[in-house]
């Protein structure tokens, strides 16, 4: 350990980046939907995590993935937040059209929902509305396809109880 507590670097950080930034980059795109700059940006955050943190070689690409997957559902948590104050501020022009005022109060009424399921529910639900299947959900999260199956059950059952109310 070194005065600050960080492992000593093992010398061989600018060829594992060499070989294995490409293949993570590709990895966390497959894994997360969010733009690039997320994923990039989750990426280079793994990057700092294996020089600060120094893990073990022989699972470290597993390591690198694992770390970029949840900074990246944690970066792509921040810009829905974003997009939801962006929604919220709402255009003055728009403000009068009874139609659309009722149809804004409901999206933003889903949107809420949503963004109150918790984290797995959440992410596995916004998979499988972009399409992706059970099994692909599964593969992409790492979570048994039993897993996916009961937190997409829970939010269906929480969200039709939300709209009921």
């Amino acid at each position: 350990m070194t005065a600050h507590g960080i492992p000593p670097q093992q010398g061989d950080e600018a060829q594992l980046y060499r070989d294995l930034s490409y293949r993570l980059l590709r990895a966390i795109r497959a894994c997360v939907i969010a733009p690039d700059s997320v994923i990039e940006d989750a990426c280079s955050h793994a990057w700092t995590q294996l020089l600060r943190c120094q893990p073990r070689r022989e699972t470290v690409f597993a390591w690198l993935k694992q770390v970029a997957i949840h900074e990246a559902w944690d970066l792509a948590r921040r810009e829905r937040r974003d997009l939801r104050a962006d929604l919220l501020a709402e255009d003055d022009e728009l403000r009068h059209d009874p139609i659309d005022t009722d149809l804004r109060m409901r999206a933003r009424d889903a949107l809420r929902s949503l963004a109150d399921l918790p984290d797995r529910q959440r992410t596995y639900l916004s998979l499988l509305i972009s399409g992706h299947s059970y099994d692909e959900i599964a593969t992409a999260t790492g979570a048994t396809r039993r897993t996916v199956d009961r937190h997409l059950a829970r939010a269906r059952t929480t969200l039709r109880s939300t709209a009921q109310h």
